[in-house]
């Protein structure tokens, strides 16, 4: 069962790895954060926490270039996994509606934390980059960054967890 596991994580990084750099060309619509929910929901809050923090970390080695954004990003992608790993465990309960409130929910959770810890340098403080990080998000532009990784995520979840869940409960994973 080790193995599988080692296994599972492996794979589920390298989708996540390859996920993001395929879509880089779309701003905020990732699949790095649906992995990580998934992997916590379905392996646990540890290998949640995991396939999160390495999906930004390898992915920012090897396509994005490492920096200190990568300090505040592989470790809170890695909470949002380890999050879903502790209140999303019981799949099976969980409603359409609801699994789309938690996927935006915990995308809103990386994307103001990711966004205040870097504004930090830049702002001096953490009331104005608390500022500077919701008017950078929130911002009514043609494209709102934070709304977009939001809902592309409360989507994916809705619409893809149970079907993974059953598919993973049938093959004896979960």
């Amino acid at each position: 069962m080790k193995s599988l596991k080692i296994a599972l994580i492996v794979s589920l990084t390298s989708l996540s790895v390859a996920s993001r750099i395929a879509l880089a060309a779309f701003p905020n619509i990732k699949l790095v954060a649906f992995i990580a929910i998934m992997s916590g929901i379905l392996l646990g809050s540890r290998i949640g926490f995991i396939v999160g923090f390495l999906s930004m970390l390898i992915s920012d080695f090897a396509f994005f270039g490492l920096g200190y954004w990568t300090v505040a990003t592989a470790p809170c992608m890695g909470f949002i996994g380890f999050l879903a790993g502790l209140t999303l465990r019981d799949i099976k309960r969980i409603s359409r509606l609801d699994l789309f409130l938690a996927g935006f929910v915990l995308t809103l959770i990386y994307d103001v934390s990711t966004s205040i810890i870097l504004a930090i340098p830049f702002y001096g403080g953490l009331e104005r980059a608390f500022i500077a990080a919701m008017i950078g998000l929130f911002l009514p532009t043609p494209y709102p960054m934070g709304p977009v990784h939001e809902l592309s995520t409360g989507l994916a979840l809705s619409m893809l967890a149970h079907p993974i869940a059953s598919y993973m409960e049938r093959i004896k994973v979960r």
